[in-house]
């Protein structure tokens, strides 16, 4: 028997331009990595996957793993290297990277922002300043105007709640604040200003490009049955699911968009505790008897039902932009990666518009601060020689796409 996903169903990889493409010194993250203990290992991202050089390589091996899409970001330090400056020879690489995956049957969903910023935009304030809507909607024209051609779907702005909680809270992420919640919320409700612009600017140009956003779904769960540890995680998925907007904090998937794109990997049990009054009277912690991956926290396929489930009342497209596990042991992955996409198969079944599952990611990459130890990929990449060789986990990968379906 065969579990057959919706014809035209979308099979890809995600991946961000920072993580894979290498020598990316323009940005706030380049100079991030180049201050002692900010990356695990004092690592830096160097010279990455070369896929700035590679990138027709990488996308003949996604066409060998029968994929039929790819999402990938393109990078606003190199686009526009200072305010208002476009960089003409960027954005005619940029056109023949999009170029390259049109020519290997592969459809482009482009993120506009991943993470990263331009060095003049972050010492402008970045996303804290007011004006920071409008300066990256400078950006979103340029980009559409010279390469909306070649996209297929639009991705706006990448998990802005993770964005501003490494950033403003935990401090894994520039500019490195710790504990400043007003500080995320400032970040949060300026992306949300920019994301509304974009999306009117791109349908706008392309009325028929479908234009969303990435959320990611971590999920919180409440350590025990008793009240105080249900509210400690409502409170915490509160601050992860929501940004502001006019009349309180509203869901990001609430948000202006054609389709919800929604990234998860993992979980936490939340207890109230009195003396976590740094982290709003919450402990969090992987929840017994699960397994944990090697990016230190829980994950188990069967809370993607729940994930999923969630977005049903909206009525709109799904695409699961984001989801993996990080390990060394490939088995795992193998394993791994069937059991969720049989859960994705019966919240379909329930009736989840779901079209299209996006692997994170292609290659093992440069993952921020954890540097380069986690191994998300289905492709492994020699540290030494930048070799590429399929994992078994990249190959079974590609037989479900093949069959657009699981095999029983």
């Amino acid at each position: 028997m065969t579990r057959t996903f919706p014809k035209g169903f979308l099979w890809g990889t995600s991946s961000a331009a920072h993580q894979v493409e290498g020598d990316n010194r323009n940005s706030d993250w380049w100079e991030w990595e180049q201050q002692p203990g900010h990356i695990a290992d004092g690592e830096t991202s160097g010279i990455a996957c070369d896929s700035y050089h590679r990138y027709r390589e990488d996308f003949a091996l996604l066409r060998e793993m029968k994929q039929n899409t790819h999402r990938m970001s393109v990078e606003w330090s190199r686009i526009e290297p200072s305010e208002g400056d476009f960089d003409a020879r960027q954005l005619r690489h940029y056109r023949d990277v999009l170029g390259e995956l049109r020519e290997q049957g592969l459809a482009p969903m482009v993120t506009l922002h991943h993470f990263t910023n331009p060095l003049w935009f972050a010492r402008k304030g970045g996303w804290t300043a007011p004006g920071s809507p409008r300066v990256f909607l400078r950006f979103v024209e340029r980009v559409a105007d010279e390469l909306g051609d070649l996209v297929a779907m639009w991705c706006t702005i990448n998990e802005p709640s993770i964005y501003g909680a490494q950033g403003w809270v935990t401090g894994e992420f520039p500019p490195g604040h710790r504990g400043d919640l007003a500080g995320q919320y400032r970040v949060t409700a300026n992306m949300r200003r920019a994301h509304e612009l974009a999306y009117v600017a791109l349908k706008r140009r392309r009325p028929d490009i479908p234009v969303g956003l990435s959320h990611h779904k971590f999920l919180f769960l409440p350590a025990s049955r008793r009240r105080r540890d249900r509210l400690a995680a409502m409170a915490a998925q509160t601050v992860t699911d929501r940004w502001p907007a006019r009349g309180g904090l509203r869901k990001i998937v609430e948000a202006t968009c054609d389709y919800i794109g929604v990234a998860h990997y993992w979980a936490q049990a939340c207890a109230f505790d009195l003396t976590r009054r740094q982290d709003q009277f919450v402990r969090r912690f992987n929840p017994p008897g699960e397994a944990v991956t090697d990016m230190g926290w829980a994950s188990n396929p069967a809370w993607m039902a729940r994930v999923l489930d969630e977005l049903k009342p909206y009525g709109k497209p799904v695409y699961l932009t984001e989801n993996g596990i990080a390990t060394m042991d490939d088995s795992l992955r193998v394993e791994y990666l069937p059991a969720v996409l049989a859960q994705v198969h019966a919240a379909i079944e329930r009736g989840v518009d779901v079209r299209g599952y996006f692997h994170w990611t292609n290659l093992d990459n440069f993952e921020w601060a954890r540097g380069y130890a986690p191994r998300f990929g289905l492709i492994a990449v020699d540290r030494k020689t930048l070799e590429r060789t399929i994992k078994p986990s990249g190959r079974l990968y590609a037989r479900i796409a093949a069959a657009n379906g699981l095999l029983d």
